[in-house]
């Protein structure tokens, strides 16, 4: 579900407001509007950095690898940091634990402590507005590189601060506090934006920050929790005249370094945009958005299949929680590979404007495919957020999937996907397991937007559903249909004592064929009740041959974003299935009532072949663009 807005809570009272901005400008000093300051230093490293969520942990990280640097006469390393009450209780280097929102100026191994701010709201852009003001005031230099910590979500901005009622730092919000900082300062622009958060590298973001900034640095996907390695701010002290691609390029070196170090290199993505090409692909996408928008009849269908078969990041087991956040090269490939005549071209000149802007991209071997950018397209209305029609500053796209929902709805009934009531299911079991396949209904595979298998069996009375996997449209004997192949195995995780089934959702890189394997869980910490606990998602990633290359867990915060966690290894992990129960009711229940420990490193996997004559149940499912589809359960027996 969508992170609630709270923004009945995001309004500071004016005198807050002047209070906080009076503090900042008592504290620095801060000069007139248009009153650019003179320069002292080579670069001034901003940090903006939104601790106060259950990420805190690893911004201590974070600031010890800063402070590794720290300034000097050419660099400047600038942060204000908000904690929370709840997450850790540790110091950093030579300060003890706070709990409100300090500014610090960070030098080697220490940290001199500019102000204690109180408690600040950092999903207000006037708390950022301030900071970029004082910051740049007061630590003047010829180059400014702005970083901001903290959960991300795409379009949705970053945040939330949990101790300020939730509130998210939206995409508007982001804009309006670095155009107000500037503006202050008499600062054009800063030469990199940098984004240590999740999901932040798309087309809506970097749409909307291009007039704020020469370059930025951002993910597409979830990053792991040590996120960037701030060590190579080194490169600022051997060589003060690095401009900010070299920076940027170091940063990229250093994370894809660091994340091999820590084992999280399969799903990492990284790359460095330059700003000035967004004009260009946004006239490029636009170009694409009129042709699709003068036929759509004639389109609808080319979109609905192109964003198919595209790596999506941020993808969740529960729709409501996914971000369909998908590759927007993927995207374009497939329209300028599939599509017709002037929709192609266009595509095929859109992705000559993506490739100019993307000046480099990190990814791993379950990420290989991603071109360095996403966009948002949700394949159902059902799952799009009306919220992103009032975007401002991201041109044509909103209009264009507004456009396509309403072509959805006037979709025709015999165009809407459906099975073929005539045939049954075809099931052959080999080797490598069971093939299925469904035949739809002539003609109606146009429409497709999302197929699925799920594959269940019984246990302790109930049906319990043990994985989901995405399905093809192909061909076979001459009939169109839903395809796809279950090895008739299934997992269960165990800490050596007690082990449990749990339910996998399935996604397969489109271009390694390596798997990514999300299994949801409750997180109970130590001494807590049982009823008390945080969702997490535990994603392992798989090659080609089965081997697991990386476990990673994450947990949701209380706007619904995850993020990377790292759990008390004597808390204790509960899998979650999807069940029908004897009454026939479908519940997501525990898989067992004892917890296994949550000490991710010695978690073992089970991998279970499903014995000879079990009867498994088969969902089979497709969706067409008008978020009508056709769902189907069939039974075979295991041979």
């Amino acid at each position: 579900m969508k992170p609630e807005r709270f923004m009945w809570l995001v309004v500071i009272p004016l005198i807050a407001i002047v209070a906080l901005t009076a503090l900042f400008i008592a504290q620095t000093g801060a000069a007139e509007p248009d009153d650019e300051p003179e320069a002292e230093a080579s670069w001034t490293f901003l940090v903006y950095m939104m601790g106060d969520t259950n990420l805190e942990p690893y911004a201590l990280d974070d600031l010890t690898e800063m402070a590794a640097v720290g300034s000097s006469d050419e660099l400047n390393v600038v942060a204000m940091v908000d904690r929370s009450p709840d997450y850790s209780s540790d110091g950093v280097l030579n300060l003890d634990d706070w709990e409100d929102t300090k500014l610090f100026e960070v030098q080697q191994d220490e940290f001199v402590e500019l102000a204690d701010l109180g408690e600040l709201n950092t999903g207000d852009p006037e708390t950022l507005a301030s900071f970029v003001e004082t910051a740049v005031t007061e630590y003047p230099a010829e180059n400014y590189a702005l970083l901001l910590w903290d959960h991300g979500g795409g379009w949705l901005g970053m945040g939330a601060d949990e101790t300020d009622g939730e509130d998210p730092l939206e995409l508007d919000e982001i804009a309006a506090g670095i155009d107000a900082g500037l503006a202050a300062t008499g600062v054009d622009k800063l030469d990199m934006i940098g984004f240590d958060a999740c999901l932040m590298a798309t087309y809506e973001v970097a749409s909307t920050l291009a007039p704020y900034a020469d370059y930025m640095v951002a993910s597409e996907e979830v990053e792991p929790g040590h996120g960037w390695n701030y060590g190579q701010l080194a490169v600022l002290q051997d060589d003060p005249e690095t401009d900010a691609p070299t920076l940027a390029s170091a940063m990229l070196e250093g994370y894809s370094e660091q994340a091999v170090e820590e084992g999280t290199e399969s799903d990492i993505t990284l790359g460095i945009l330059d700003l000035a090409g967004v004009a260009d692909l946004q006239a490029a996408m636009s170009d694409v958005a009129d042709a699709y928008i003068d036929d759509p009849g004639a389109y609808t269908p080319e979109l609905a299949s192109a964003q198919q078969d595209v790596l999506e990041f941020g993808r969740d087991p529960d729709p409501a929680y996914s971000t369909y956040q998908i590759d927007l090269g993927g995207f374009l490939t497939n329209l300028a590979e599939s599509g017709d005549g002037e929709l192609a071209a266009r595509a095929t000149a859109a992705i000559d404007a993506l490739d100019a802007m993307v000046v480099e991209h990190v990814a791993g071997p379950a990420t290989s495919e991603s071109t360095g950018l996403s966009i948002y397209f949700p394949p159902l209305q059902s799952y799009f957020y009306d919220d992103y029609l009032a975007l401002e500053g991201v041109p044509t796209w909103p209009a264009t999937l507004a456009e396509f929902f309403t072509s959805g709805a006037l979709l025709d009934d015999a165009s809407r996907a459906v099975f073929d009531d005539d045939a049954t299911l075809e099931a052959s079991f080999g080797e490598d397991g069971l093939s299925v396949f469904v035949p739809l209904e002539g003609g109606t595979d146009e429409s497709v937007v999302e197929a699925s298998v799920a594959v269940g069996f019984e246990r302790d009375g109930d049906s319990v559903y043990a994985l989901e996997m995405p399905a093809e449209i192909v061909e076979q004997d001459g009939h169109v249909g839903i395809q796809a192949d279950y090895d008739l195995t299934y997992m269960l995780i165990g800490d050596g004592e007690d082990e449990h089934l749990v339910y996998q959702s399935i996604g397969i890189d489109p271009g390694t064929g390596h798997t990514v394997i999300d299994i949801p869980l409750d997180y109970v910490a130590p001494g807590d009740d049982p009823d008390e606990f945080e969702d997490a998602l535990l994603s392992i990633v798989l090659d080609d041959d089965g081997t697991i290359l990386e476990e990673d867990l994450f947990a949701r915060d209380a706007g619904g974003t995850l993020g990377a966690f790292d759990p008390d290894p004597d808390g204790l992990l509960f899998p979650v299935a999807l069940v029908s129960t004897a009454e026939g009711e479908w519940v997501y229940e525990r898989t067992g009532d004892i917890g296994i420990w949550a000490d991710i490193e010695n978690l073992e996997y089970l991998i279970e072949t499903v014995e000879p004559g079990t009867e498994l149940a088969l969902d089979v499912s497709v969706r067409d663009y008008a978020g009508t589809g056709d769902y189907a359960v069939f039974a075979v027996t295991a041979e």
